[in-house]
């Protein structure tokens, strides 16, 4: 699967491509499908960035964990089209800094609350208020 993140100023936009299944005899025995979905910064409860360390090997799996207002998330890799412009974005509005993902130990970080950007003087489309 193939994802995209995007950052707007109505929310963000989080698009999965899946892929076709096909058999060994050519056939496609699962069609592929693009899936895009529009979240509006009111429907946003948190953004995170997330780093954990694989076992036995010790990989590590980086990922930015949007959570909805219903109770959805949606995960996304590191190797995601957009997430570092993505990351960096969120952060200077939230007035954070870049959280360090290379660091030795896994790390949990939220960069993205209503809350927080609210105490920042920014709306809730993360524009500065006048």
């Amino acid at each position: 699967m193939r994802q995209r993140i995007e950052v707007t100023g109505d929310g963000i936009i989080v698009t999965s491509v899946t892929e076709p299944l096909i058999s060994v005899f050519g056939q496609v025995v699962r069609p592929g499908a693009t899936d895009v979905v529009e979240l509006p910064w009111v429907e946003i409860s948190q953004i995170s960035v997330s780093a954990i360390e694989l076992p036995p090997d010790g990989l590590r799996w980086v990922s930015l964990t949007v959570d909805t207002t219903w109770g959805e998330y949606f995960e996304l890799a590191e190797d995601a089209v957009g997430y570092a412009a993505t990351v960096s974005e969120l952060c200077r509005r939230s007035g954070l800094r870049l959280p360090d993902s290379s660091a030795s130990t896994p790390a949990h970080q939220v960069i993205w609350t209503p809350d927080r950007s609210q105490l920042l003087g920014l709306s809730e489309d993360g524009r500065v208020q006048q």
